[in-house]
């Protein structure tokens, strides 16, 4: 192909810039079109998945095996912190609560016992050791109370049913289950009726507000990205900022960024969900030298980008940075005029007559 553009344009190998009459333009079926200019944008829109930020999300799990009774919420539906979730029946409660009644007698043999004893040292009756092994012995079961209450607290059983079974008086045989954060249900994992072991994950929430979405940015453009800079999703009502540039390139040698988007809808009608692939553009670069083209108008060479522009007497290869691409169009950075033409046709052709002329150089 460019031996033979050689031999049609044999004036065109000597010149530059490209030198090319209006017929030589047409037979080569070479198109143009004006540059756009994108001020303050530094991407037509990069590929992005929504994901929550850490520390958003909680699990509810089962504390000790038993019987799911009942379910209160499913997946979807927006909790408040304190709002039960489900009911547990299990055996082993009965045993944490008559282990905490023995804790609670103890406790009291133990009170008297060292009671006693202080009053017998007072008397010079037994030696000051033995007071003190009773003072241990005290202060070894307030302590092992103490724990037995927090275990059974850890559980779900609430303070009342605690005091209750501390004094002997009734033994729970079901747990409570509340959403430990405001958010929405992202998955129920159990249904009535099912029995489970301790630790089994129940439920699983998240706050949605305020939500991350991390960008697979091309390195040229990563490497001018900032935090602070403002972050957009085209065709949402939706804006954040970029709070880092990841450290790492992933294998398609994109670099990840991550920003947060505030005020998103968490309700029925939201249009951002956790997982969505979404197109996001960042802003705030550039001060307007950022210009879109087609696809198309990009010819690639060596390494470097580069597009036609016209001229008087032909065409000019101008060296571009590409800052990032979609399936239609290119963001570039590069100087320019308004007004500008760049070829968006033919540029195969006339590729090949700009290496054929140099080469001839």
């Amino acid at each position: 192909m460019r031996l033979s553009l050689l031999l049609l344009f044999p004036l065109v190998v000597h010149a530059s810039p490209i030198k090319l009459t209006p017929i030589q333009v047409k037979s080569l079926g070479i198109q143009t079109a004006s540059l756009t200019r994108h001020a303050g944008s530094l991407s037509t829109g990069m590929p992005a998945t929504v994901v929550i930020p850490d520390g958003q999300t909680r699990v509810v799990a089962a504390p000790l095996a038993g019987l799911v009774l009942e379910t209160r919420a499913a997946e979807g539906e927006p909790v408040r912190r304190g709002q039960v979730l489900a009911r547990l029946s299990s055996p082993e409660l009965i045993g944490l609560q008559g282990g905490l009644a023995q804790a609670a007698s103890a406790l009291d043999l133990a009170r008297d016992s060292a009671r006693r004893d202080e009053g017998l040292l007072r008397e010079g009756i037994i030696p000051e050791s033995r007071a003190r092994a009773s003072a241990a012995t005290l202060a070894q079961t307030k302590a092992a109370l103490n724990a037995q209450r927090a275990a059974l607290r850890a559980q779900g059983l609430s303070d009342a049913a605690i005091a209750r079974a501390e004094r002997g008086e009734g033994f729970a045989s079901e747990i409570t289950l509340s959403a430990p954060i405001s958010g929405v249900v992202m998955a129920r994992q159990v249904t009535p009726g099912s029995r489970v072991e301790a630790a089994t994950a129940l439920y699983t929430i998240a706050n949605l507000n305020p939500l991350w979405i991390e960008i697979d940015a091309p390195a040229d453009v990563a490497a001018r990205v900032k935090a602070g800079m403002k972050v957009e999703l085209p065709g949402r009502q939706l804006k954040g900022v970029v709070l880092r540039v990841l450290p790492a390139a992933g294998a398609a040698q994109t670099v990840r960024l991550r920003a947060r988007l505030d005020n998103v809808n968490t309700g029925p009608d939201a249009t951002l969900r956790a997982g969505q692939s979404v197109a996001a553009r960042i802003e705030g670069l550039g001060g307007g030298q950022e210009w879109r083209v087609p696809v198309k108008a990009v010819a690639r060479e060596a390494g470097k980008s580069y597009v036609f522009v016209r001229r008087p007497d032909g065409f000019e290869a101008r060296q571009i940075t590409v800052l990032s691409q979609s399936a239609n169009t290119v963001s570039l950075a590069g100087e320019f005029k308004d007004g500008e033409l760049v070829a968006v046709g033919g540029i195969a052709a006339l590729k090949s007559v700009w290496l054929g002329a140099e080469d001839a150089k």
